[in-house]
């Protein structure tokens, strides 16, 4: 894939993320189109209380996919909606494939709080090399393709540099941003409320620790946090590959790192095998940490301090298992 390949369709899908900006809002301020609460529809997806879907989602979806499929028609395109409602069983191939989350954070969207946006990612060979995240509410558009960096509204992220942004070496100087999800079993929220426990409490009862926790209610604005270098790390299990696809490519091309987000807390794992495994975008588990820069005269150590963070995050958290988006 060519710099000016990805850089056209960087372009088509920053162009498309502005034209449905106008109607999100629009849903946001429950005006216009979305004037009448009955026309807005908010519904419990899939009977879950937890989590709804919107007409503005819908509207947003449709509106993302037929602009797309009007200029790249031999692509593949998965949606939360369409995914959500037809169910998981699409196959995962190689082929260009867009990931669209029309209205990431809807809870947010319902509730007037404004981390809420709409991303697109295009994964190539099941990577994502394109991402671009518009949080419309708050005038920030994110975008980014590989090789080429990321950007916040044209600026370069992440938006601080040395000496404002520091090398932290442990997670007791770190601020991450998580999410306690839309899935409330018993099981699934006792796992993530041992591992957020762990995460926040003492060094000296056990625990990391962490400067700061902090849950926005959206993937794709937490991974923009950490782009722009206001937020340290993030982590989570359970999402969805339209949650953070997009994320992911403007976190690394930031010049921060996304790692397999499974949790080693209590598994049977060998401490000479607990090692990193880069991110699987499909497989629903993230961690992201921020730019570090290096540590004066020791080149690459920022990239080192980044691994090291990751791995005290992941000896601290449990795994959650889900089953991975599609079929690989």
């Amino acid at each position: 894939m060519s710099a000016e390949e990805l850089k056209g369709y960087l372009a088509v899908a920053t162009d498309i993320a502005k034209k449905v900006g106008p109607a999100f809002k629009d849903g946001f301020w429950r005006r216009g189109q979305f004037a009448s609460m009955s026309d807005f529809g908010a519904e419990d997806k899939q009977g879950n209380e937890a989590d709804c879907v919107t007409a503005v989602d819908r509207y947003i979806e449709m509106t993302v996919f037929a602009h797309l499929r009007s200029i790249y028609p031999q692509h593949k395109f998965v949606g939360e909606e369409t995914t959500a409602e037809c169910g998981d069983d699409y196959l995962v191939t190689d082929d260009p494939t867009w990931i669209v989350d029309p209205v990431d954070g809807t809870n947010n969207f319902v509730h007037h709080f404004p981390f809420t946006g709409i991303s697109i990612g295009l994964a190539i060979n099941k990577v994502p090399v394109v991402g671009v995240i518009y949080l419309p509410i708050l005038d920030e558009l994110y975008t980014a393709a590989h090789g080429q960096g990321a950007f916040l509204n044209g600026q370069p992220l992440p938006l601080f540099g040395p000496p404002m942004l520091t090398s932290p070496t442990s997670l007791s100087q770190c601020a991450l941003v998580t999410e306690h999800g839309s899935h409330r079993s018993e099981a699934v929220m006792g796992s993530r409320m041992r591992s957020l426990t762990r995460l926040m409490l003492a060094k000296e009862h056990g625990g990391a620790c962490v400067q700061n926790l902090r849950v926005t209610g959206g993937a794709c604005p937490d991974l923009c946090l950490v782009a722009k270098g206001v937020a340290d790390l993030y982590w989570e299990c359970g999402p969805h590959a339209w949650d953070f696809a997009a994320g992911a490519v403007i976190v690394t091309e930031s010049g921060g790192a996304v790692f397999d987000g499974a949790g080693w807390w209590g598994a049977d794992i060998a401490q000479s095998e607990r090692t990193l495994k880069p991110l699987n975008v499909w497989n629903r588990k993230v961690a992201a940490v921020r730019y570090i820069p290096d540590l004066p005269g020791q080149p690459g150590s920022g990239q080192e301090l980044q691994k090291q963070l990751v791995r005290e995050l992941l000896e601290a958290v449990e795994d959650i298992p889900y089953p991975p988006d599609g079929v690989q």
